[in-house]
């Protein structure tokens, strides 16, 4: 939006004049002042004339006449003002400083504060935390007829990056094209934003929406929002966004937003599933806060209340990608070198999330440190709540499917370990610890699953059931078996060991590969983990903290194998091995190519039946800038195995051209579908005013185009204007479409204008997964 463009304008000349009025607390630090002509003391004031030179510190000023007042710190400068900074160059023809109290006042003044370049008329400080400019002019174009600039009647700005503007407008070329009688911004908010565009699942759209600080010192920031979507009807919100307290620690933000749907609307709740048909008001309130009580006590909140599970999905797209069901919780943690202790609250809700209640949980985590001064390291967790299990509810009966639990549960876990060193060469840990956990109540869920058996009369098949048996892992089902209190001791054993051998090739010179000398180092370490269960097995127990699928190997250490509820005895050995090719660069070591490789022997795993986990190799070779390879990989050492890819490869062969691919590839894991998915991404200049760039996803086992944008770009001096589509197949659903226009400073690229946008992405830039 083009405020945003003269915004950050403004506050790059906030630092700007800073540096001009801020020298520094000078003390009785000599001011340097020379001249070709004339120099005297008339009445105690140091006079110079004629190409004026004064230094103090990093700052040199040159002027034509020049005027120094050591009692009152008073400077006087006239005629063809030059103040350089470190950063900054800053020109006048009239200026009075005190060195003392900071107030100065300048007339016709002009300067550049990278990027931004700007003149005005006169400049008044009154004191450190206020800076008043008049009629000032802005731009970022650096040439002699800037294709923009933003003239302002009054600017105020302080130096917390806070600006207001009065009277002000922007101007393309000599033709003005918006104005504002009042305008507020600051580094993270960009005031007023108008935001039209076309998206095929919200139709043509408007989304409007104004900042404005509350209060002093810019701690309260409020957002109000006013948007039209042709799909959808009008929606309103309004955001807060806070900090304060001992140097501004406490912070925290308020999201509220009400979409009143006034037409039926399309909604996809997830690729492959039918569209659904809601007429329904929706709404979110999403509030969180981290208050700092004291400098070792701190309240967190994170609340999260939504209407309906495709809310997010539908209005908030960028936050669904990266968390699609929010937590909510409330917690106090108290922190101390030697241990954390937190209460925590949490509930459900949202009825349509799984959710884990903790009402409340405590727990004390002793962090690792040494024994009253031996040679062996303590560490431990103790936890001690009520939980209770929430399912969420069915969206067509608006009940769970599986019945609800809870129960009070107390456990302690306390742990010694002895790090040494034999032979001077190999690093050995052993560890013991013992484990106690007991609970009110107890259950175990029934595997229900049914048998085939065909009627011999009339030759249909039935499904009757099979025994009623614990489900493995105590996975939930349709029947729920309570039972009384438990209690379980767990004892858990374990060494890691580990060395290292390095050789040195001086040899190895190349500066196309980023080369000054090779060392190769190789780590090889072994874990070895044994836990004893000496009560009730998972099966037996209510699950609240369990194992979750996952394609990566589980934690085999306490605590970090939080899973409480699910262990049970295990004899694991993880071998693996470390090579690193290191090199120097700006005098330092850096890591030129790495790979880990490791494995899992399981003499017994109750979490896979797989005598040998699969063999892992996680890569990195980035040996210079404009290339980098990322591969992790795990392929099956026995039948049980399954195998997955994830790679990532940049490549920018010349200045024109840019490469980025990435491929997901899985195939055989019970928990997650076969998958095999090519994001790519290209980048080509074509001169100096064309460019081309395209992003595409393809997913191969269900041969579908996923994703496609496509962006035509022209250089227009001071901007980039980019020009293009987008086109999203939801595979069962319908095509999401839409248009896009973007305008980008050049000098300041986070400064972009989306007359038209990708309402889930940014256009311009792919987040790390490709989407």
């Amino acid at each position: 939006m083009m405020t945003r463009c003269f915004t950050a304008v403004l506050i790059w000349l906030a630092g700007a004049v800073c540096a001009l009025a801020q020298f520094g607390s000078f003390g009785d630090v000599p001011v340097e002042i020379n001249a070709d002509g004339n120099t005297r003391f008339e009445g105690g004031v140091a006079i110079a004339e004629d190409n004026v030179q004064i230094h103090y510190g990093d700052y040199s000023i040159y002027c034509d006449y020049a005027e120094y007042n050591p009692d009152t710190r008073d400077v006087l400068l006239v005629g063809n003002i030059r103040l350089y900074t470190p950063t900054d160059l800053l020109t006048g023809q009239r200026a009075l400083f005190n060195l003392e109290t900071k107030q100065m006042r300048a007339l016709e003044f002009s300067g550049s504060h990278y990027p931004a370049l700007f003149r005005a008329t006169s400049l008044r400080a009154p004191s450190l935390n206020e800076f008043n400019v008049t009629d000032a002019i802005m731009t970022t174009d650096d040439s002699s007829q800037p294709d923009f600039h933003v003239k302002s009647r009054s600017v105020r700005i302080y130096p917390d990056s806070r600006v207001i503007l009065l009277n002000s407008t922007l101007y393309v070329g000599q033709t003005p094209i918006f104005w504002f009688p009042y305008l507020f911004a600051n580094t993270t908010n960009t005031g007023f934003q108008f935001l039209p565009g076309y998206d095929s699942r919200w139709g043509a759209f408007v989304q409007t929406s104004y900042s404005f600080p509350i209060g002093p010192n810019n701690s309260i920031i409020a957002k109000a929002h006013l948007d039209l979507r042709s799909k959808f009807g009008p929606a309103v919100g309004g955001d807060l966004l806070f900090r304060y307290g001992k140097n501004d620690r406490s912070f925290g933000e308020l999201i509220t937003y009400y979409v009143a749907e006034t037409k039926d609307v399309k909604t996809v709740s997830a690729p492959g599933e039918p569209t659904e048909t809601r007429t329904t008001n929706r709404y979110r309130v999403t509030f969180k806060h981290r208050l700092f009580l004291t400098d070792d006590i701190y309240a967190t909140a994170d609340l999260n209340l939504i209407s309906d599970v495709d809310f997010l999905e539908d209005f908030y797209p960028s936050e669904f990608r990266v968390d699609p069901y929010p937590d909510s919780y409330l917690s106090v943690t108290k922190w101390d070198e030697f241990y954390t202790l937190t209460l925590l609250g949490r509930w459900q809700l949202n009825d349509f999330q799984d959710t884990t209640e903790r009402l409340p949980e405590a727990v004390f985590d002793f962090k690792q440190h040494r024994l009253f001064g031996l040679p062996v390291y303590y560490d431990g967790e103790t936890s001690a709540g009520s939980y209770r299990r929430m399912f969420s509810n069915d969206p067509q009966f608006d009940e769970t499917e599986f019945e609800n639990y809870g129960s009070f549960r107390f456990d302690t876990f306390h742990q010694l370990s002895y790090p040494m060193q034999w032979f001077d060469w190999l690093n050995v840990t052993p560890r013991a610890g013992i484990r106690a956990t007991a609970y009110s109540k107890s259950g175990s869920f029934i595997n229900q699953t049914g048998v085939e058996e065909v009627d011999p009369e009339t030759g249909e098949v039935q499904i009757i059931d099979g025994p009623n048996q614990p489900n493995e892992l105590n996975a939930p089902t349709t029947q729920l078996n309570n039972g009384g209190s438990l209690f379980r001791p767990v004892a858990n054993f374990g060494v890691e060991a580990s060395t290292k051998f390095s050789k040195a090739y001086e040899k190895i010179q190349s500066r196309w590969l980023g080369l000054d000398g090779v060392r190769h180092v190789v780590q090889p370490y072994m874990n070895y983990s044994y836990v004893y269960n000496f009560g009730p097995g998972p099966d037996e127990i209510l699950q609240f903290d369990r194992v979750v699928p996952s394609t990566q190997l589980m934690p085999i250490d306490f605590p970090q194998f939080t899973a409480i509820d699910t262990i049970d005895t295990w004899n694991i050995m993880r071998l693996g091995i470390r090579n690193r090719l290191q090199t120097r660069r700006d005098q330092s070591t850096y890591q030129w190519f790495t790979i880990d490789s490791f494995v899992d022997v399981n003499f017994q795993n109750p979490y896979t039946d797989a005598s040998v986990s699969n063999f892992f190799n996680l890569m990195r070779f980035r040996p210079v800038q404009w290339f980098y390879l990322d591969v992790q990989s795990q392929t099956p050492v026995v039948e049980q195995g399954f195998t997955e890819y994830n790679t990532a490869f940049n490549f920018m062969p010349t200045r024109d051209t840019y490469f980025r691919i990435g491929h997901r590839y899985i195939e055989g894991n019970d928990y997650f579908d076969n998958n095999s998915q090519l994001d790519f991404y290209a980048y080509f200049r074509v001169n100096d005013n064309w460019a081309f760039s395209f992003y595409e996803q393809y997913e191969f086992e269900s041969s579908v185009l996923q994703y496609q944008r496509y962006l035509l770009h022209r250089d227009l001096s001071s901007w980039v204007a980019s020009i293009g589509a987008q086109v999203r197949d939801n595979q069962g659903g319908d095509t999401d479409y839409g248009l896009l226009l973007i305008l980008s400073l050049k000098d300041a690229p986070q400064v972009t204008l989306p007359f038209a946008f990708d309402n889930a992405t940014s256009p311009m830039q792919p987040n790390s997964n490709g989407n």
